[in-house]
């Protein structure tokens, strides 16, 4: 499975949740996806429900790499970002790392913005695809 069928089963299951992706990009070895939510912020359930996409889909073969998390509300405020490493991921899958340990790590990755919602920040120079 590569980046662009991973954002797609991102983007098909996680809408009904309200969670909507909009875009992503690869820079640096790292998945960046840009998503609005129609959540208030960079929250616990948002966030469950991505990790346990992502844990999904490495079920069915994906192999888990570093996933940078973009957070906007349906209006086009920045919330912040989050990510997901992939090692974190494969380790959780090895029985390496607890349920609870994951969740902690990912819940510490959480960089909300200074003052949500907050003007738009960019990828960098990394190519866009919708």
């Amino acid at each position: 499975m590569d980046a662009s069928e991973i954002v797609a089963r991102l983007e098909l299951n996680l809408m009904s949740l309200g969670i909507y992706v909009e875009r992503h990009a690869r820079e640096s070895g790292t998945l960046h996806v840009e998503y609005e939510t129609a959540d208030a912020g960079l929250t616990q359930a948002d966030l469950g429900h991505v990790s346990t996409e992502l844990r999904d889909a490495q079920d069915d073969g994906w192999e888990p790499e570093d996933c940078q998390f973009w957070v906007f509300d349906t209006e086009g405020g920045f919330h912040g970002k989050w990510l997901v490493r992939g090692g974190w991921l494969r380790a959780l899958d090895r029985g390496n790392l607890t349920e609870t340990d994951f969740s902690t790590l990912v819940l510490s990755a959480r960089e909300p913005a200074e003052e949500p919602p907050a003007p738009v920040p960019g990828f960098g120079g990394a190519q866009t695809e919708s």
